[in-house]
Formats: structure tokens, sequence, C-alpha cells
């Protein structure tokens, strides 16, 4: 009888989930978290450019179950620049797309229909790379130098709003256009002063090889123009606003886990995309964490958006960037799917 009455004990403990002494750890929870989440709706996120450190929140929210949770099969593709990811969206080859805002704010002023719903690099992460003795402490400083750059380069497109704004004439420094994949060359070998590039992109590949160069922020000099951020089309925005709010939930949730364990962010791209370099992804997170936060959403949630960084942006790219037209703010982003808390 007391066999009996223990073999119910055991059986009624099973049910209600308690575990028997003894045994091992059944894989009860991933059932019911799989079961718990809502029906998931494919949806692609192209990326600007190969994997880096600047696309490491998305990764950590996909592997821990983020976008799922928000009924999202997401899958991530690397890139071919950010004028490429910008079509992909507007074409709906790609749901969401990583881009940079001035690229985008160009194709929306021509009429392409996309909006940037978040963005986690509100800090431009452009500047003036240099290494000593070459010594670039102020604007005025650029007088005299060569300066490489990339033709079309939103680094060179905002050089002059950043001379004019500093007093400093831009017949006063040279420029040497040079293909973007021979910039850093041309620093470290010494055959241009300086060079003008992407904080974690140029600046970081130079970095890794010479940890002695040095770079100034456009924004520190009182230009701020957006970097990076999440785009979508405009009919998804209308259509499918949930899966919208789902995904900018989700993808800034994976940033402030990044922020706050980083290796387990350099570890979620790398199992994600393996062949992208660890150096770079370890060393670059805590600069693209710096540019969470431009001193006009400082105070705001991650992912929010200012009008003051866009009306800059606009104006950059139309006194110096050759953009037509003069798009509405409305038609360029919206923080309607950015969390509040």
């Amino acid at each position: 009888m007391s066999r009996r009455i223990a073999i119910l004990v055991l059986l009624l403990g099973m049910a209600i989930g308690l575990q028997p002494v003894g045994l091992s750890n059944a894989p009860a929870a991933p059932v019911a978290v799989a079961a718990a989440l809502p029906q998931q709706q494919d949806a692609t996120l192209r990326l600007d450019w190969v994997p880096g450190p600047h696309h490491i929140g998305p990764a950590l929210a996909l592997e821990r179950g983020y976008y799922a949770a928000e009924g999202i099969n997401l899958r991530m593709g690397e890139g071919t620049g950010s004028g490429v990811t910008v079509q992909a969206v507007a074409a709906n080859q790609d749901t969401f797309g990583f881009a940079d805002a001035g690229t985008m704010t160009t194709a929306v002023a021509r009429g392409v229909p996309v909006t940037m719903v978040a963005n986690t690099t509100p800090r431009s992460p452009i500047g003036v790379i240099y290494l000593p003795p070459t010594a670039i402490n102020s604007p005025q400083d650029l007088s005299g130098k060569s300066i490489g750059a990339a033709a079309g380069d939103a680094s060179l497109t905002a050089l002059p709003a950043v001379a004019r704004l500093n007093g400093v004439n831009p017949d006063s420094y040279r420029v040497v256009t040079i293909e973007a994949a021979t910039k850093v060359p041309a620093l470290l070998q010494r055959r241009v002063d300086t060079i003008v590039g992407f904080r974690f992109g140029d600046y970081l590949r130079a970095w890794t090889e010479n940890p002695d160069v040095r770079i100034h922020l456009y924004a520190d000099w009182g230009v701020n123009t957006l970097g990076n951020g999440y785009i979508t089309h405009e009919r998804t925005v209308r259509e499918r606003p949930d899966l919208v709010r789902g995904f900018v939930r989700a993808t800034l949730r994976g940033w402030k886990d990044a922020a706050a364990d980083q290796p387990a962010g350099v570890a979620a791209l790398l199992r994600q995309f393996p062949n992208t370099r660890e150096d770079f992804l370890v060393a670059g997170l805590p600069m693209v964490i710096e540019h969470f936060y431009s001193d006009a959403t400082r105070g705001h949630p991650l992912g929010w958006m200012a009008e003051q960084d866009w009306a800059q942006t606009v104006s950059v790219l139309r006194e110096y960037g050759g953009m037509e037209g003069n798009p509405s703010m409305t038609s360029l982003y919206t923080n309607d799917f950015v969390p509040q808390d």
C-alpha cells in the first residue's frame, strides 16, 4: 500500500512540474517557451555592409529569441552599401534595412518610399583620421593638409560644412580622391596627411594596424549628421505596424543587452557570421555604444531621433551633397515605434 502511494505521489509531482529526486533536468522549459510564442511571420534585415560591431544588437536579439517572442522569424543578411540596402527595402526585397541616414534621405528626396523607424547611431561616427606626428587638434589644423577621401563618401560631403562652421577656407586644404579600399593604406603609408571616414570602419581598421591612429569627430566640431538606423517601406509602416513595433522593440532590446554584456554580443555575431574578425568586434563595440546618443537625443530612449539632428543632416545634404528637394521630417522618420521605457 505504501508503495502504491509513493508511485501516486511521484506521478502527481511529475504532472505539476516537480522534479523527482535523483532524475536529471528534463527539457521542459524550451517546450513551454515554444508553446507560448505567438504565430511567426517571416521578415528580413539587410545590413549596410559586411558584418561589424555596429551590427551586434540584432544578432544578439536573434540568438536570445527576442524576435521570435515578437512573432518574427527574422533572417539577417550582409549588405553591399547603404544605397543598395535602401533600394532593396524600397523594392520589398527585404522587410527592414540598416542604412546610413544621409543615403536614405537622398533617396527619399527622389521619391523612394522608405522611412527610418529607429536610429542607434544618432551621434555622427564620421570624422578626420590622422597619424601622429601629424596633429589635427582643431578644424583650423586642416589648413595646408592633404585629405584622402572616396568620391561620394558621407564624410567628404560633410567636410565643407565643418570647415565653414569653424571659419576654415575649404580652399586651404587639398582633397585627394582615392578608392575607399585604399584610404587606410594611404594614411598608414603617409601618402596623405589625413583621411576622412567612419569611426568603426576606416578608423577601426587603421587602429587595429597602428594604435597610434587618432580621430576627431565632426560632431565635436559642431556638425552632427545622423549615422545608421533601421528603415522599412512606408507601406509596411501603414499596413503592418505591429511587425514594425515588434522588430524595433526586439532590436533595441538586443542592443541594450550588448551594452550590458559585450562578450555575449561579440559571440552572438561571430556565431551568426563566423568569418567576421573578432578583434574588430571587440575593439569596435565600445565605440558603437558611445554613439548611442547625440546631444539632442540624450535623456530620451535608445533609438529615438531628434528633429534637430535630422534638420542638420538635410541641410548638409542640400548645401554640399547636391541633394535636390526638401523632404519633410514626417517622410524621413518616425519615433512611434520606439519603446518609451
